[in-house]
């Protein structure tokens, strides 16, 4: 689907949760997400909305899978995404390690960001897989809530920091009184 100035089409359907509205975007030619908006990233949407050939749309069958996946999370359920839905040209090849990596950590553990670094060999960038995350655009399929700082501390989150900490609570992570994540079990 092309409009008439050669922009490829792309549509929108609203995920309602506790955390506040959020958007999925996917071009519908092939079903591929390329972004999720998180409740405090809804501004950026507003501009892509503005500037992009873009329409809400009841979603096709894969999209709204994710849509369901992504409600069944934001209540605590243990939820398995099919990535083969994301579209990963949106993000470079280090990202795209680096969020296939954030995969792999399951449900109720967390990982620290020079851990993620060293499990995708690129031990001393740690910074670079903060960049990456912080950038990532398909969170909660891309769990990448549960990497945290070296000392326990939560980090940044486009969501949000109090987003953060409740997804991993969610998930039976515990913190401390200054709000440092409690766990002897890293990824």
């Amino acid at each position: 689907m092309r409009r008439a100035n050669g922009v490829s089409e792309l549509h929108y359907h609203r995920v309602r949760s506790n955390f506040g509205q959020m958007l999925i975007v996917w071009r519908p030619a092939d079903c591929r997400v390329l972004r999720i908006f998180l409740p405090k990233q809804l501004r950026l949407f507003e501009t892509l909305l503005r500037n992009s050939a873009i329409t809400a749309a009841l979603p096709g069958r894969p999209v709204r899978a994710m849509c369901r996946g992504i409600s069944g999370l934001l209540r605590g359920r243990p939820v398995v995404f099919d990535l083969d839905v994301l579209d990963w040209s949106v993000t470079s090849f280090f990202q795209k390690r680096v969020l296939l990596a954030e995969c792999n950590i399951p449900g109720g553990k967390v990982s620290t960001y020079s851990r993620i670094a060293s499990k995708i060999g690129s031990s001393s960038a740690a910074r670079a897989v903060g960049n990456a995350l912080a950038k990532n655009p398909f969170p909660l399929v891309i769990p990448c809530h549960r990497a945290i700082r070296n000392d326990g501390s939560l980090g940044g989150y486009a969501g949000g920091i109090d987003m953060k900490k409740k997804l991993l609570e969610l998930e039976g992570i515990e913190f401390d009184s200054r709000g440092r994540v409690v766990t002897r079990e890293f990824w």
